[in-house]
């Protein structure tokens, strides 16, 4: 018995398929494309090789002023302890899930001057089992964009 209805369903369907996994392949290259996804990325490196320079020169200027170096170094020997136990320096996978307009806190409009705020939401796995989501904030101040933070 020939449906010729089932087989035009069956063709939508996976017409519809083809088109979602497009679809998703193609956002997906867009977030890796963000300029502000690739300085996320490149945090899990500085937070790896604990690079205090690269780290501080990522903050706003007043930053380093602000918190203090003693205090800068200690959050960033914390974030590379962590990372290094989760992960051995170096993720197996990383995606970026989304690049997202974020809240910019009062504390930061009054003390950074920042305008807008920008989230790169992660997703981070090793080979051991590891995994989590985590994402980066961006500070917009003036014409220019600074890390704010990194959750692990």
């Amino acid at each position: 018995m020939n449906k010729p209805w089932m087989a035009l369903a069956l063709m939508g369907i996976l017409a519809g398929t083809l088109i979602s996994t497009k679809l998703q392949a193609s956002t997906e290259q867009n977030f890796s494309d963000d300029p502000l996804a690739q300085r996320c990325i490149k945090m899990l490196d500085i937070y790896a090789a604990e690079d205090f320079d690269a780290y501080v020169a990522e903050f706003p200027e007043p930053w380093l002023g602000i918190f203090g170096e003693k205090t800068l170094r200690k959050q960033l020997a914390d974030r590379h302890g962590k990372y290094v136990k989760e992960y051995q320096a170096k993720p197996d996978t990383i995606k970026i899930k989304a690049v997202t307009p974020a809240k910019v806190a009062k504390i930061e409009q009054d003390k950074l001057g920042a305008l807008e705020a920008k989230e790169i939401n992660l997703y981070i796995a090793s080979n051991k089992g590891n995994s989590s989501a985590t994402a980066c904030k961006y500070l917009r101040i003036g014409d220019s964009w600074y890390f704010r933070s990194l959750r692990l």
